[in-house]
């Protein structure tokens, strides 16, 4: 049997799916409804011979396990890195499709990564789910003292925002009407915080039964929230051939623009990736030096200030070392150990 490579197109409705040979000769362009039913048995055509690539989306997990027992390969693309279909100013599913299928037999596309397991997986729903209600509460809290100052009625800090501040500051609203709304908002945000305490308490609960984040919990500076939200984005140890692959997707990788021998701009910290890793690593970095006694972290944070007498530099060295530790832990299956790790960057 040959292999054939199979694009395709995901919507909440409908599916589109091309394939083509091993010579990139259009097989055939199906459309079909978007369910478990049309999904297998669209794949049973191509039973075992079958390379699929799909984009990320809101069903590429669903359909990939769905595929998964059909075919040779399933990969879930980076949609933005996919320039070909992403920045066409010709698009329709059947022609992205084509292109998806095209892009899986050159092997050209960065994969998305989607782990099997199904308790990291609901963990990592359950992280996603905080940090959206995170970011809903301190919207919230924007728009309230954006209300406020309408009013004339400037403030700083958090102090607005507890039982006497916001007290305070809806007595000096002269509107009654104006004070209600400005007053419902309020109850909105209470709603917020009750909800985001909610996720927070649901995702460390979730946490709690993986071993690897109990392990996490050994290393200096790395709580359960940390040690959570990592095990939460990494997923699997073994997605990063190496650490400096990690280090990229925490967005603590460096940039480089070089051409013929000569640096174009200045080097600077990859903004792509996964801005809660670096986060995460920025919180463990900052417990491990308030952290009591001596540990290693405290120790590579002196030696490194010392030799570049950079303290932002020393810091980010830091944080990708925390990371790697992580990393090297989870990788190896040992223990924390502050003297020695089975990695040369740990």
């Amino acid at each position: 049997m040959s292999t054939v490579y199979i694009g395709i197109d995901l919507a909440a409705k409908e599916c589109v799916a091309a394939v083509i040979d091993r010579k990139g000769k259009l097989i055939c362009v199906r459309e079909f409804p978007t369910s478990e039913k049309h999904l297998a048995a669209f794949m049973q055509d191509y039973e075992g011979r079958a390379v699929v690539l799909l984009e990320e989306c809101d069903l590429a997990y669903w359909a990939r396990r769905v595929i998964l027992p059909y075919a040779q390969k399933v990969e879930v693309a980076d949609p933005v890195r996919n320039a070909w279909i992403h920045k066409d100013p010709i698009k329709n599913d059947k022609i992205d499709a084509r292109k998806l299928a095209e892009i899986a037999q050159m092997g050209n596309y960065h994969p998305v990564y989607h782990t099997p397991d199904e308790r990291i997986y609901a963990l990592h729903m359950a992280v996603k789910a905080y940090e959206q209600l995170t970011k809903d509460a301190v919207a919230e809290k924007n728009r309230i003292k954006a209300k406020l100052r309408a009013q004339g009625i400037i403030s700083e800090g958090a102090r607005i925002y507890g039982v006497r501040g916001r007290a305070e500051a809806l007595a000096r609203v002269g509107d009654p009407e104006v004070r209600g709304i400005i007053a419902a908002d309020y109850e909105h945000l209470d709603f917020l915080l009750s909800e985001r305490a909610k996720a927070k308490r649901r995702f460390l609960s979730l946490a709690a039964h993986i071993p690897v984040v109990r392990a996490f919990q050994e290393i200096p500076g790395v709580g359960p929230v940390v040690a959570a939200v990592f095990c939460a984005y990494v997923k699997c140890p073994q997605r990063f051939s190496d650490v400096r692959k990690l280090w990229r997707y925490s967005r603590l990788g460096i940039t480089q623009c070089i051409s013929g021998g000569k640096e174009l701009r200045r080097q600077r910290l990859d903004r792509r990736g996964c801005g809660a890793l670096k986060d995460a690593s920025m919180t463990a970095f900052l417990g491990a030096m308030h952290a009591g006694g001596d540990n290693r972290f405290k120790r590579a944070y002196a030696q490194t200030l010392e030799n570049t007498g950079s303290a932002t530099h020393a810091r980010l060295t830091v944080q990708r070392k925390i990371l790697a530790v992580m990393w090297a832990m989870w990788l190896y299956g040992t223990p924390y150990d502050d003297g020695n790790m089975p990695h040369k960057w740990a």
